[in-house]
């Protein structure tokens, strides 16, 4: 075991995503924001709204976080999967409990590496209870994945080690005056960047309580400049539409883009003419205005309309990252699968977004095909499968050429 080091300074408690729990009637449905004073994370899902806010468009001078290439050394039951080559726009196929969900899980947790707290998040803990160790229920030993960057090759490990050990004093936020006082530490996650032992100079101490009401200890590493968040859009929604879920809708008005708020809706609603949002008592809720004059919440819509435009705002918010869609086609008609891929596209370069989605349909696919068959480098199919011989998961890629040729030879892409 690497051995506990704890830190000699006093320090405030960082929120972590499981104690700053801000929704209280629901917690394992509406996963936690991450923490507000790191500038890097990744992001959670829309049943927070809770998301970091990127104001500015993409441009070329921003840091980008978008992956090349990406390895899942250890997570869940894809140890050693390795996808060589990503493009701009991915879909990800397989037969079910093939690995699909993990896959995109684990690029969440790598793109946001720079906070060990995600390791509690309901993102990728699918058990609603409290856990002292969270990689326990994520792989048998140690969490490591590679990955390909903009500018280079990264590497992240998550160790965990088990300790009785009661650190220093360390400082809290107690009201108008900090209080101090020792912490009993169950556990310690120990953090590698790039086969590099984060060491507390280099790192902020952060816990996150144990189920016993002690306490694990980790060091969360200070985060490149201005890095933006990567988005991982679960296949479970609500139909709450909370403050923040407004927020970005009025960030688009104000950016001049309503239209393609509602243009995206009428895919599936053709009667919705504009988008209003409207007050009922203390709730606030989007509502489509259609032909006759009549205003109706988006709800009513239809679980499409809902999709559609969720998947907007979160294109919005992931300008300069990635968004991570777990099984795109839910709600969506298959008759409006092209009309979806070739507004993705558009929202891809318009915010500068790498779109990695797992779908189990053909037609979404086959629509994705065509949306692309102009610009075949720039979509990827990556097949899951599990190997006859060895059990292992691997996986078949088809992008460029071997894309464009797919239909034609018939090959098992779905």
């Amino acid at each position: 075991m690497c051995g506990v080091d704890f830190p000699r300074i006093g320090r405030r408690e960082r929120t972590s995503p499981r104690n700053r729990d801000h929704m209280t009637e629901r917690p394992t449905e509406n996963p936690e924001d991450a923490h507000p004073g790191n500038p890097v994370l990744a992001v959670f899902d829309e049943c927070s709204m809770e998301v970091a806010e990127n104001p500015e468009d993409a441009h070329p001078g921003n840091p980008v976080v978008h992956l090349n290439s990406f390895k899942a050394v250890r997570y869940r039951g894809i140890d050693g999967l390795t996808l060589p080559r990503m493009s701009k726009a991915n879909l990800i196929t397989g037969a079910n409990g093939i690995g699909k969900t993990a896959l995109l899980e684990a690029m969440w947790l790598f793109t946001g590496r720079y906070n060990p707290g995600l390791l509690w998040s309901p993102n990728v803990q699918r058990f609603p209870g409290p856990t002292l160790n969270p990689i326990s229920r994520l792989t048998d030993s140690e969490l490591e994945l590679h990955g390909e960057e903009k500018g280079g090759h990264h590497e992240m490990k998550f160790i965990f080690e088990k300790t009785n050990r009661i650190p220093p004093m360390m400082t809290f936020p107690g009201g108008p005056q900090e209080y101090t006082k020792n912490i009993p530490v169950e556990g310690f996650i120990h953090v590698f960047l790039d086969k590099k032992r984060l060491q507390e100079k280099k790192g902020t101490m952060d816990f996150h309580p144990a189920p016993t009401g002690n306490v694990v200890l980790y060091l969360s590493p200070t985060a490149p400049t201005g890095r933006p968040g990567c988005v991982f859009e679960s296949a479970k929604y609500f139909h709450e539409t909370p403050s923040s879920f407004l927020q970005r809708y009025s960030n688009l008005v104000r950016e001049g883009r309503k239209k393609d708020l509602v243009k995206a809706i009428k895919m599936v609603a053709e009667s919705v003419e504009d988008v209003e949002i409207l007050t009922d008592g203390k709730e606030s809720y989007l509502s489509g205005v259609i032909r006759s004059g009549k205003l109706r919440p988006l709800h009513d819509l239809g679980d499409g309309a809902f999709r559609l435009v969720r998947l907007l705002l979160h294109f919005s918010t992931s300008r300069n990252a990635m968004l991570l869609s777990d099984e795109l086609e839910n709600g969506i008609h298959h008759t409006a699968h092209r009309k979806l891929w070739d507004s993705a596209r558009l929202w891809m370069d318009q915010w500068n977004v790498q779109f990695v989605a797992t779908t189990h349909s053909g037609e979404l696919i086959d629509a994705a095909m065509d949306a692309f068959a102009d610009d075949t480098e720039n979509l990827a199919i990556h097949n899951l499968f599990r190997d006859g011989k060895t059990g292992r998961i691997e996986v078949a890629t088809y992008t460029g050429e071997s894309l464009a040729g797919a239909r034609d030879l018939n090959l098992e892409v779905r």
